[in-house]
Protein backbone atom coordinates (compact mmCIF):
# COMPACT_ATOMS: atom_id res chain seq x y z
CA UNK A 1 0.00 0.00 0.00
CA UNK A 2 1.34 3.25 -1.22
CA UNK A 3 1.18 6.79 1.26
CA UNK A 4 1.39 6.89 5.37
CA UNK A 5 0.89 3.31 6.81
CA UNK A 6 -0.27 2.65 10.53
CA UNK A 7 2.13 3.79 13.32
CA UNK A 8 3.85 7.22 10.41
CA UNK A 9 3.67 10.22 11.98
CA UNK A 10 1.23 12.04 9.43
CA UNK A 11 -2.73 11.66 9.67
CA UNK A 12 -4.74 12.40 6.55
CA UNK A 13 -7.89 11.49 6.85
CA UNK A 14 -9.03 14.94 7.91
CA UNK A 15 -9.39 18.20 6.20
CA UNK A 16 -5.72 19.33 7.31
CA UNK A 17 -2.60 16.89 7.82
CA UNK A 18 -2.51 16.02 11.17
CA UNK A 19 1.18 15.83 12.55
CA UNK A 20 2.14 13.60 15.55
CA UNK A 21 4.34 15.62 17.39
CA UNK A 22 4.87 15.69 21.12
CA UNK A 23 5.77 19.26 22.60
CA UNK A 24 4.82 21.10 25.99
CA UNK A 25 2.04 23.27 25.84
CA UNK A 26 1.28 26.24 28.03
CA UNK A 27 -2.40 27.30 28.16
CA UNK A 28 -4.82 29.71 29.49
CA UNK A 29 -8.70 30.01 30.07
CA UNK A 30 -9.17 33.63 30.21
CA UNK A 31 -12.79 33.70 31.59
CA UNK A 32 -11.99 31.29 33.99
CA UNK A 33 -8.75 32.88 35.15
CA UNK A 34 -7.07 29.88 34.68
CA UNK A 35 -3.31 28.58 33.62
CA UNK A 36 -1.91 25.13 33.02
CA UNK A 37 0.17 23.12 31.25
CA UNK A 38 0.08 19.75 28.95
CA UNK A 39 1.54 18.21 25.93
CA UNK A 40 0.99 18.17 22.30
CA UNK A 41 -0.60 14.79 20.80
CA UNK A 42 -0.82 16.00 17.27
CA UNK A 43 -1.29 18.88 15.35
CA UNK A 44 -2.32 20.68 12.45
CA UNK A 45 -2.63 24.01 10.58
CA UNK A 46 -6.26 24.43 11.59
CA UNK A 47 -6.39 22.57 15.39
CA UNK A 48 -4.28 20.25 17.89
CA UNK A 49 -4.91 17.38 20.58
CA UNK A 50 -3.46 17.78 23.71
CA UNK A 51 -3.71 16.34 26.93
CA UNK A 52 -3.38 18.34 30.39
CA UNK A 53 -3.16 17.23 34.26
CA UNK A 54 -5.29 20.53 34.95
CA UNK A 55 -9.09 20.17 35.66
CA UNK A 56 -11.10 22.61 34.45
CA UNK A 57 -14.76 23.53 33.48
CA UNK A 58 -14.66 22.65 29.90
CA UNK A 59 -17.39 23.73 27.24
CA UNK A 60 -17.38 23.65 23.88
CA UNK A 61 -16.38 26.83 22.14
CA UNK A 62 -14.54 28.02 25.25
CA UNK A 63 -11.64 30.39 23.92
CA UNK A 64 -8.39 29.53 25.02
CA UNK A 65 -4.59 30.79 25.03
CA UNK A 66 -1.25 29.00 24.10
CA UNK A 67 2.18 28.97 24.00
CA UNK A 68 4.50 26.28 22.47
CA UNK A 69 7.92 27.45 23.70
CA UNK A 70 9.49 25.15 20.66
CA UNK A 71 7.64 27.21 18.07
CA UNK A 72 7.66 30.29 18.34
CA UNK A 73 4.65 30.60 15.58
CA UNK A 74 2.60 28.04 17.12
CA UNK A 75 -1.30 29.92 17.07
CA UNK A 76 -1.79 32.17 20.17
CA UNK A 77 -5.86 31.25 20.26
CA UNK A 78 -7.93 28.80 19.51
CA UNK A 79 -11.72 27.19 20.99
CA UNK A 80 -12.52 24.03 22.47
CA UNK A 81 -14.16 21.54 20.13
CA UNK A 82 -14.42 18.54 22.24
CA UNK A 83 -12.96 17.25 25.43
CA UNK A 84 -12.83 13.95 27.70
CA UNK A 85 -11.77 12.22 30.57
CA UNK A 86 -8.81 10.05 29.78
CA UNK A 87 -6.27 8.01 32.19
CA UNK A 88 -7.12 6.32 35.56
CA UNK A 89 -9.27 7.59 36.99
CA UNK A 90 -10.31 10.55 34.78
CA UNK A 91 -7.31 12.50 36.58
CA UNK A 92 -6.83 14.14 32.90
CA UNK A 93 -8.67 15.88 30.04
CA UNK A 94 -7.79 15.01 26.34
CA UNK A 95 -8.93 18.04 24.38
CA UNK A 96 -9.10 19.02 20.65
CA UNK A 97 -8.88 22.59 19.79
CA UNK A 98 -9.48 24.54 16.28
CA UNK A 99 -7.57 27.59 16.18
CA UNK A 100 -8.83 30.91 15.91
CA UNK A 101 -8.55 31.87 11.96
CA UNK A 102 -6.19 34.42 12.29
CA UNK A 103 -4.28 32.61 14.47
CA UNK A 104 -4.21 29.43 11.99
CA UNK A 105 -3.43 32.05 8.73
CA UNK A 106 -0.33 33.44 10.17
CA UNK A 107 2.16 32.84 7.12
CA UNK A 108 5.16 32.10 10.30
CA UNK A 109 2.69 28.84 11.45
CA UNK A 110 1.90 28.11 7.77
CA UNK A 111 5.42 28.11 6.61
CA UNK A 112 6.32 25.89 9.68
CA UNK A 113 3.26 23.16 8.81
CA UNK A 114 4.57 22.87 4.97
CA UNK A 115 8.11 22.36 6.11
CA UNK A 116 7.31 19.56 8.52
CA UNK A 117 4.76 18.38 6.13
CA UNK A 118 7.40 18.35 3.49
CA UNK A 119 9.45 16.48 5.86
CA UNK A 120 7.56 13.54 6.58
CA UNK A 121 6.63 13.24 2.88
CA UNK A 122 10.62 12.76 2.41
CA UNK A 123 11.02 10.38 5.18
CA UNK A 124 7.24 8.72 3.58
CA UNK A 125 9.03 8.40 -0.39
CA UNK A 126 12.14 6.96 1.41
CA UNK A 127 9.90 3.84 3.42
CA UNK A 128 8.53 3.36 -0.03
CA UNK A 129 11.77 3.04 -2.14
CA UNK A 130 13.27 1.10 0.47
CA UNK A 131 10.21 -1.31 0.73
CA UNK A 132 9.98 -1.70 -3.39
CA UNK A 133 13.94 -2.19 -3.17
CA UNK A 134 13.93 -4.82 -0.48
CA UNK A 135 11.02 -6.54 -2.30
CA UNK A 136 13.44 -6.80 -5.19
CA UNK A 137 15.77 -8.62 -3.31
CA UNK A 138 13.48 -11.20 -2.52
CA UNK A 139 12.44 -12.51 -5.80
Amino acid sequence: MIGPQKGDNVKNDRKSFRIRKQFDVAWSVPEQGLEGEGLILNISLTGMLFVTDRLFDPKHGLSMGFSVEQVSSFPLKGDLVWFRRVGEGGTHYQCGVKFSKESSCSPQWVKWMEGNILKLADVEDSRILDRYLNEGQES
